[in-house]
């Protein structure tokens, strides 16, 4: 073989520009594929992340109410009315809100709580959604230094009161009460706001009757009480509403 020869067969060894231009282009489109894969399941890990903050959130918030809002207690005598057990849920749109930075529904009962360090059995619980979207628990226990106690919900009253965050990012918190309007009747009659010390219903519309089909003046407990938590991920992208029907008595 002469010296041309050798030469161009070393010449055709090689790779031409068309086809390394082709090879780019394959690996391009293999490596965007796996790209797109990669960040789709990306995607959705942090979707499914996001989901479960909500959820957990909103999990042990309602398990808390499900745990103590049934065990509310109303005791009332009616020729002391200030030292009433009470049950009293503000509207937001309402006069009778109690905390100072409140933005939404407040619900506060008297009711038993597990390891309570105080020497009266009953403490005050109120929930109520503070202007930075945290859901807060108040609490206030008693030491047994003031006889009988006044369940007020706005103040330390000889006692000892937090008011704890149990959930973050809640957008909305309300409450609605439902009530039987008739003997009889079954509670689907619903109130966007409650105070036991109080006649709201007052026969008109309607007036509230307990088992006995007695009507309740002041208007006692409601028959359940249904509570909407809205919650929004931390980045704002995501939003959950959850609602639970709370039977009282």
């Amino acid at each position: 073989m002469s010296r041309t020869g050798k030469n161009l067969k070393a010449c055709r060894a090689g790779l031409t520009l068309v086809e390394i231009l082709v090879v780019s282009v394959i690996f391009s489109i293999v490596v965007l594929s796996l790209f797109t894969v990669f960040r789709g399941a990306l995607d959705s890990w942090r979707k499914s992340e996001t989901l479960l903050d909500i959820y957990q959130n909103a999990r042990f918030a309602l398990e808390l109410m499900r745990k103590e809002i049934p065990s509310a207690v109303l005791y009332q005598k009616s020729d002391n009315t200030g030292y009433w057990t009470k049950f009293q849920g503000n509207d937001k749109g309402g006069t009778y809100i109690i905390k100072s930075g409140s933005v939404a529904d407040e619900l506060f009962l008297v009711a038993p709580v597990e390891d309570n360090p105080g020497m009266q059995d009953l403490c005050e619980i109120g929930y109520w959604l503070r202007d930075d979207n945290c859901l807060m628990r108040h609490f206030e226990y008693f030491n047994g230094s003031t006889v009988p106690v006044v369940y007020d919900f706005s103040n330390n009253s000889s006692g000892t009161f937090s008011d704890d965050i149990i959930a973050r990012n809640v957008t909305d918190l309300q409450f609605t009460y439902y009530y039987k309007s008739a003997v009889g009747g079954l509670p689907a009659t619903t109130a966007s706001e409650w105070n036991s010390g109080l006649d709201l219903l007052d026969g008109s519309p309607s007036q509230n009757y307990d088992d006995g089909n007695n009507a309740k003046v002041p208007d006692g407990l409601p028959n359940a009480v249904a509570v909407s938590i809205t919650i929004q991920s931390r980045d704002g992208s995501q939003k959950r509403t959850f609602t639970d029907f709370i039977r009282v008595q």
